[in-house]
């Protein structure tokens, strides 16, 4: 028996926004504003880059393959290179990029509110939200009209939403810490949350109304559970392998898994084998992004600040690896 609204696309993705949420604060307590935004690129640009123009090269050879042509216009490709493509109103290259954009605002707003983050002031992470949720209500009858309201007002509106959910990771981490006592932390993120959900069909993704958003309360729910049960948890190597080489693979995962599979079974596979192979396949691709972008631009920035690089601490869940 399923829960009708539920869905694994937003479903992750809550997850993913939350985790976030909770680690970033390790870093932005070593590092600080600027070091930490540059350490964060590091983290996200080299391996992103590389994971796309390796998509469109594998796009080219299926487009050449299913004798299609292939284009790509100049600006459409470094406004998705940039992580910009929905402030600029260009379309995704990979239908994932929308979230790491969404993550690059985060590392932003984070480290412009860095000293409340790091104090455990609740108060302007709060007062931020009920700002974005005044602009979203505001905005789209100030703008009315004009064509500013189109792409950058509305993609913001949604992007800065969204960051609003992962603050609550935030809370977690300060209650992790022993900032926050659980009273507190429940009202905090009752708060947010509430917000959360305010902002949303004040946002181009009101369409989605209700159950994407019930996906980011199940979300919530699994991450609560999860971290209750934090204690339990214990390192296991296959898993640790997954989380160390996560981002990569979430990088590389969409499109090519996509083409991957169709080639595979229009030279007669069946769909399991076919499967099987595409997952071998994206998992020795990010693998290699992994060890050949990933770890190198990891250690240029530990190298910058004079820092050692440091392992994950144990039974970490790192699909950035965000607290090395």
């Amino acid at each position: 028996m399923t829960i009708p609204t539920f869905n694994y696309g937003p479903f992750g993705v809550s997850v993913f926004f939350l985790i976030s949420g909770f680690v970033i604060p390790f870093s932005l307590n070593r590092l600080e504003p600027v070091k930490f935004l540059i350490a964060r690129f590091l983290r996200i640009y080299p391996t992103y880059i590389a994971a796309s123009l390796i998509m469109l090269a594998l796009v080219y050879l299926s487009s050449r393959y299913w004798g299609q042509p292939f284009s790509m216009a100049l600006d459409r490709l470094l406004a998705n290179l940039l992580l910009l493509q929905g402030n600029l109103h260009y379309p995704s290259i990979d239908m994932v990029n929308w979230t790491l954009a969404i993550e690059i605002k985060f590392y932003i707003i984070a480290a412009l509110l860095y000293r409340s983050i790091k104090a455990g002031n609740a108060f302007p992470l709060i007062l931020f939200a009920v700002a974005v949720l005044a602009a979203c209500e505001a905005l789209p009858t100030l703008l009315a009209g004009r064509e500013l309201r189109v792409g950058l007002v509305e993609s913001l509106e949604t992007e800065l939403m969204c960051v609003i959910f992962m603050f609550i990771g935030t809370g977690f981490y300060h209650h992790y810490t022993g900032t926050y006592t659980t009273r507190q932390l429940l009202a905090y993120a009752a708060i947010m949350m509430l917000v959360f959900l305010l902002c949303w069909p004040h946002t181009d993704w009101d369409v989605q109304m209700p159950s994407v958003p019930q996906n980011y309360v199940y979300g919530l729910v699994l991450f609560s559970f999860s971290y209750m049960m934090r204690r339990y948890f214990r390192p296991f190597a296959p898993l640790d392998f997954i989380a160390n080489i996560s981002y990569s693979i979430y990088v590389t995962h969409s499109i090519i898994g996509y083409l991957s599979l169709r080639i595979l079974m229009d030279q007669g596979l069946s769909f399991p084998v076919s499967g099987l192979l595409t997952l071998i396949f994206v998992l020795t691709l990010a693998y290699a992004l992994y060890r050949l972008v990933e770890v190198p631009t990891m250690h240029l920035g530990k190298r910058i600040f004079g820092k050692k690089a440091r392992p994950a601490p144990d039974g970490a869940v790192n699909l950035e690896q965000a607290t090395k």
